[in-house]
Parts: structure tokens; sequence; C-alpha cells
């Protein structure tokens, strides 16, 4: 490693064990920002535990199906929206500074191991290999979670970056009801039913780009308006229409908050196959147009 990189990794670590700088860190505008990513970071790493613990139990018995199906759909449901967001939000903005180019680049890189193990999770039926690659990417989870919480947080805090502001509006990142929406989920229009599983790949996408206001597409294949779906069937019913949309035909969604989780989502599901346009943007209606590229 090179005499930079070992200083700007041993910057971090001592940032991280630094008494001052956690007494910093706690005069700082960030601090209750840094303490609810901390508490949804302890959040998903207690459900991934509930569910990994399932796998294994059940692949001791020679048949663990139903629990590695629970799994893989909370890691798409759940885990996957919130990567791509903290890789849009969180490492983009400290991606190029010295202080923090080594460890982001590191980071992006457990992300792309981590969703490996998730598509290899889905595609094998053995119990063994089930258990051992659940339990691999559980591990690499933790790791992760590790490096955010003790180095990246802190890195972002001594910046100066305004957390607050950066994640205003991304429940996804900081675990919290949209106010719009049932505490009963995540606000995004989808019902995150850990037993609704999808059948398309798991992956994950570059980081989605700010798009400009447009105008209405060409082609629509009509408006979805999600107030109005059962809350148990919205996840079944978007994913549906937008997996029938033809190249060039858009659909046109309706709701009464902005509808990011669900574009996070539907990245990390399909990369790079639809242009999200917005129509209208608040503040009580948002139409936006989910075009198919190609």
């Amino acid at each position: 490693m090179s005499s930079d990189g070992t200083s700007s990794a041993a910057s971090l670590t001592a940032l991280s064990r630094d008494p001052a700088a956690g007494s910093a860190r706690a005069s700082s505008p960030n601090e209750a920002a840094i303490d609810a990513i901390r508490a949804h970071h302890a959040q998903l790493a207690e459900q991934l535990h509930v569910h990994t613990n399932a796998v294994v139990t059940a692949a001791r018995t020679g048949e663990c199906g139903r629990e590695r199906d629970a799994l893989h759909a909370w890691y798409r449901t759940e885990l996957m929206p919130h990567v791509v967001a903290e890789e849009h939000a969180l490492y983009g903005p400290v991606s190029e500074l010295d202080a923090t180019r080594l460890l982001i680049s590191g980071m992006l890189a457990e992300h792309r191991f981590l969703v490996s193990l998730i598509a290899d999770l889905a595609l094998t039926s053995d119990p063994f290999q089930v258990a051992t690659t659940a339990a691999a990417a559980q591990a690499v989870f933790a790791v992760h979670l590790s490096k955010e919480n003790d180095l990246l947080l802190p890195a972002l805090d001594q910046a100066g970056l305004n957390l607050p502001a950066i994640l205003d509006g991304m429940h996804e990142i900081l675990g919290h009801p949209h106010d719009g929406a049932a505490h009963d989920g995540c606000g995004c229009g989808c019902d995150h039913d850990a037993g609704e599983a999808q059948d398309a790949p798991l992956q994950i996408s570059t980081r989605p780009e700010e798009l400009p206001m447009s105008t209405q597409p060409e082609e629509a294949a009509g408006d979805l308006d999600v107030r109005t779906l059962p809350h148990g069937q919205r996840h079944e019913i978007i994913f549906a229409r937008l997996d029938q949309l033809q190249p060039g035909q858009a659909l046109v969604i309706v709701n009464d908050h902005d509808p990011k989780p669900l574009r996070y989502q539907t990245a990390a599901m399909w990369p790079d196959r639809f242009v999200w346009s917005y129509l209208q943007s608040g503040p009580q209606v948002w139409r936006v147009a989910i075009s198919r590229a190609g």
C-alpha cells in the first residue's frame, strides 16, 4: 500500500477511536443523522441474523427452500434499495477525497461481492451450499457495516457534509417510514413482504442520476394510481406492469410522495432497463413516467 493510502487508512482508524473526535461529532449537526443510520444498520443486521439462522437451521434437516427464498426476498426488497441509495447519497460525495477514496473503493467492491453471493444463493438448491453461502453473505455484510459505522460516518462528518440535507427523504438509508405512509411499510408504494419473491435476478446498478422534468412519453401503457392499490398487492402489481413494458413504452405512476425508493428497487432488479421522468413533483401528487429503455 502506498504511503498516501496508509496515511488515509490510519487517519480514518484514528478518527473512529479518538474520544476527542467523538466529542466533536456529538456537537455537530450530523449527530442525529449518524445515530439514525447506525440504528438502521443494527436493525438490518438483526433481520439478516434471523433470516440466516433460519436458513442454517433448516438446512440441517435437508430442506431449506422456503427459508432460502425468504432470505433472498429480504436481500432484494430490503437490503438492495438501501445499498443503491447509500452508494448514491453517501459514497458519491466523498469518493474523490484523499482521506476516503480507498475506503469507498473497497466498500464498493464489497457491495459487488455481496451481490454475487446473493445471486449464488438464488441459484443453488443444495442445503449445504445454501447454508454456507448465506453464512458467507452475512459475514461480509457484518464487516461492511462495521466499516460504515466506524470509518465512513465519522469521515463524512469530519469532511463537513450536511448529512440531514443529503439524506432528506431517503428513508431507505435512515429506516424511517415516509410521513404519508402507513408504518408497516417503507412508503415507496411497494409491499415489502419477504414472502413475495420475484424471479428477476438480483443485481446492483450504477448510481441513479437525477433526471430533469420531461414531457409525456410518446407511448404509454396507462397511468397506475398507486394510492388506490391494495397495500398487500402493490409490490406484485407494480413490477408486473413494469415487466410487461415493451421498448419505448412507459408506465406513469401516481403517488402521494416521491417514489424514490421504488426507483432504487427497480434499478437493483433491472439495471439500465428503465428511464425515470418526473411529470409532476408534489406537493400533494407525484406523477412519474417509467420508460422502458430497450
